[in-house]
């Protein structure tokens, strides 16, 4: 055999084992390397979410990115393709999945320096790579990839593969996609961009937090030129494009632009309702929730608004909070829930106030009202709003009003109206104390913060001394406004939502949440406390309440119209104090708003009036009804509605003097004595039998052993503490106190309060007697 068929046959069998190695490494080995889930060169969905009304609200990807609906490859502009081809793989159209003289360089670069230091993927590559969970930058990774892009190529057309690229690349600042960033940087669809736009977004995935256009854009714009240049050098573009477009001056939007719609009710609905948010996701279907997107962006404007004047009048920082929440009474369905003034430009504004657990004042006492009257209190029951000092295992429990001032006999309607301290937490005593109403808002109601034993809040429970979230609070004001049916919150709509059944049921009886509610909205009966012009009264029928958190640290306010529930939050996340903001000037503008933009374009409606429903008169002093032979002025008379038959009792002439003044009980003595009594032309009190008959002189403002707490609902922190001696009324007083101060105007005097154990004195001038008593001052 010559030595030329020698030759001839050699090369034959290189050639041979060539195109075999060949056939299996570009056709047989990558059939065992698996494509990323999801990929398939389709465009990525991601997990999408919609309001109510099908509008998208926000789009997950990959640890939570921010992205835009997957673009169709038809959308992507010339300008951009070529940009993007010249920056990361100008000879896509015409290799197999990876570059061999690329791959080549990157290797022996790899050797030199022990670590790669130049990529050289293709966009193949780079496409398995997007849509990979992290791996370690290695040799087998490498391989992976490349093999893993040669069967993605194998199995999709070119156009796929790179719009499944463009579709996931990071162009930084979480924008995900091509389509948003370019309404992110430019605010402008795919197809409106120009030449130097493309190629300002081309040159961005190199290094997206680097370059960053608003951070750094003359990092960006040097990028810009440079994928310009690699443009022309590819002959994309002509020597007049690439002119045109580096004098042109690049207009970025300012500042992230890209939608990212209720992010505490999007974090909230996915821990919440995790199963159903998978299951969606595992059927790559959209998930429909319960948000109304025009309402949640009109509760953030008006939250921004409304501290900003707060700011203003009160003397506020910039790091005021607020929080809100909207609810459907008939669904359960939350239609707004704003956590915060702002999540990105305020401090902390990531924390969710509607979910963080806060002490709601005296936003808690409705439910205490509600309670009694399922047992057989009424509208119309007088409570003793008079001093009283209550022994617990952790001292003396002395509650005071807002004022500290005692109004005597006061009516069940103007007590809640009213906000008054004392009667709440007498009727709570009354009627089964602090596990009553403990168990109503911790198993009925299913707040969910409070500890499991009702020793640990007292009777102050009904004052709020609980912590509660805002969602939970709001909710459980939308039970009173179903008339008593109790229902979870709903995040989701669609097959997706996950019912709660055992949460539901009849909390409250139906005609007394109707009482409460005819309580709740009567301005009227509040307006001693509030006045007739204040934010609590809107155009339409209301039943709302506020609440003020120990020392101003937290402004609320939740109410409620048939079809509706509206609830809000204003403090800092820090816990510092507000300055002396209340319930009603906080939380109470925002509420206004919300609650009037709910019934915008619908007719407001009320609850009709209960079967059996009876409206009678009573005496205001007493709650009897009036017999035809007793006359009293109309000043002296009140309207009441009644239900279940619960009428009070008829008066009878013992019940009043020989001047038709009403006769108090001898319970009210030491108030009667009191300058606060403003019912002595119309009242008369009980003579004491001689055997209980009171001490001569003794001090009753503070009982000996009195626990004093600063309210938030009262001037000054509650620092203004009245003093008080009963006796025969004909001394003449002369307070002391060795570590207090005191305050005389007049015939009055008060203890001005500070932390700590105090002894006050009182001393007669006439008799030369003195009598002392101790109080331990607290701060909550």
């Amino acid at each position: 055999m010559s030595q030329g068929r020698k030759w001839k046959r050699r090369l034959w069998r290189t050639a041979l084992a060539g195109a075999t190695l060949y056939g299996v490494l570009f056709w047989i080995v990558p059939k065992f390397f698996p494509l990323p889930e999801g990929l398939e060169a389709r465009a990525p969905s991601g997990l999408l979410f919609f309001d109510r009304n099908d509008r998208p609200v926000r789009r997950l990807l990959d640890g939570d990115l921010r992205a835009d609906e997957p673009a169709v490859f038809a959308e992507f502009p010339e300008n951009l393709l070529l940009a993007t081809l010249a920056a990361e793989d100008s000879r896509f159209f015409s290799h197999n999945g990876f570059d061999f003289l690329g791959t080549m360089r990157a290797i022996r670069d790899a050797l030199l320096h022990r670590r790669f230091v130049s990529g050289a993927s293709t966009i193949s590559q780079q496409t398995v790579k997007l849509y990979s969970p992290p791996r370690e930058r290695d040799f087998a990774t490498k391989f992976i990839e490349i093999f893993s892009a040669r069967k993605l190529e194998m199995r999709s057309d070119k156009a796929s593969i790179l719009t499944a690229y463009l579709n996931a690349l990071p162009y930084g600042n979480q924008f995900t996609g091509a389509r948003a960033a370019a309404r992110g940087y430019f605010g402008k669809p795919l197809g409106d961009l120009s030449l130097a736009e493309a190629a300002l977004l081309a040159g961005l995935p190199n290094k997206p937090s680097r370059l960053n256009p608003w951070k750094n854009p003359e990092g960006a714009r040097k990028r810009q030129r440079w994928v310009l240049a690699r443009m022309k050098e590819e002959k994309s573009i002509d020597e007049a494009a690439f002119a045109a477009a580096l004098r042109e001056e690049i207009q970025l939007r300012e500042g992230p632009s890209q939608a990212f719609h209720a992010p505490h009710f999007i974090e909230l609905a996915m821990a919440r309702e995790s199963a159903a948010i998978a299951a969606a996701e595992e059927r790559a279907a959209p998930v429909r929730t319960t948000l109304d997107l025009d309402l949640q962006h009109f509760v953030e404007s008006t939250v921004a608004v409304e501290l900003a004047r707060l700011g203003h009048q009160a003397g506020e920082d910039s790091d005021i909070q607020a929080a809100v929440v909207a609810l459907d009474n008939a669904t359960g369905d939350i239609l707004a829930l704003s956590g915060s003034r702002s999540y990105f430009g305020s401090s902390a504004g990531q924390i969710n106030g509607a979910w963080q657990p806060r002490s709601p004042g005296s936003a808690l006492k409705p439910f205490t009202y509600a309670l009694a009257l399922q047992r057989n209190h009424t509208a119309a029951t007088i409570l003793a709003d008079t001093p009283i000092e209550y022994v617990t295992s952790t001292g003396a429990y002395q509650p005071v009003n807002f004022d500290r001032r005692f109004q005597g006999p006061v009516s069940v309607r103007h007590a809640l109206a009213n906000s008054l301290n004392v009667p709440a937490v007498k009727l709570l005593d009354a009627i089964g104390g602090p596990p009553v109403l403990h168990h109503c808002l911790r198993e009925d109601l299913h707040f969910t913060t409070l500890a499991p034993a009702a020793t640990e809040y007292g009777l102050g429970l009904t004052l709020g001394n609980a912590e509660v979230r805002l969602l939970e609070l709001v909710n459980g004001y939308a039970t009173l406004a179903r008339l008593g049916i109790h229902r979870p919150v709903r995040f989701l709509r669609g097959p997706d939502r996950v019912a709660s059944a055992s949460q539901e049921g009849q909390v409250f009886d139906p005609d007394c949440a109707w009482l409460i509610a005819d309580i709740l909205s009567d301005a009227r009966a509040r307006a001693s406390s509030f006045g007739l012009h204040s934010p609590l009264n809107l155009p339409f029928r209301v039943a709302v309440k506020t609440g003020t958190s120990t020392d101003f640290r937290g402004s609320w306010t939740v109410g409620y119209t048939p079809d509706f529930t509206v609830g809000v939050w204003v403090g800092r996340f820090n816990n510092r104090p507000l300055n002396r903001v209340t319930g009603a000037m906080g939380a109470a503008p925002i509420f206004h708003q919300v609650m009037v933009r709910l019934h915008r374009g619908r007719e407001p409606r009320w609850y009709e009036r209960p079967v059996g429903a009876v409206e009678a008169t009573v005496d205001r002093i007493s709650g009897k009804r009036l017999p035809e032979a007793i006359t009293l002025p109309g000043t002296r008379l009140r309207q009441e509605w009644f239900v279940q038959g619960r009428l009070p009792a008829v008066a009878t002439e013992e019940d009043y003097d020989a001047e038709s003044r009403t006769r108090l009980p001898s319970g009210y003595a030491n108030w009667w004595r009191s300058e606060a009594n403003p019912l002595r032309e119309v009242a008369a009190l009980e003579a004491l039998p001689a055997a209980t008959a009171l001490p001569d002189f003794r001090i009753v403002s503070p009982l000996e052993g009195t626990i004093a707490f600063t309210d938030p609902d009262l001037p000054g922190r509650g620092a203004r503490f009245p003093l008080e001696i009963a006796g025969s009324g004909g001394e003449e007083i002369e307070w002391s106190s060795a570590s207090l101060a005191i305050e005389t105007e007049g015939t009055r005097s008060w203890l001005i309060l500070e932390p700590g154990e105090h002894e006050v004195a009182a001393y007669d001038r006439k008799s030369g007697r003195r009598v002392t008593a101790r109080l331990t001052v607290r701060r909550l």
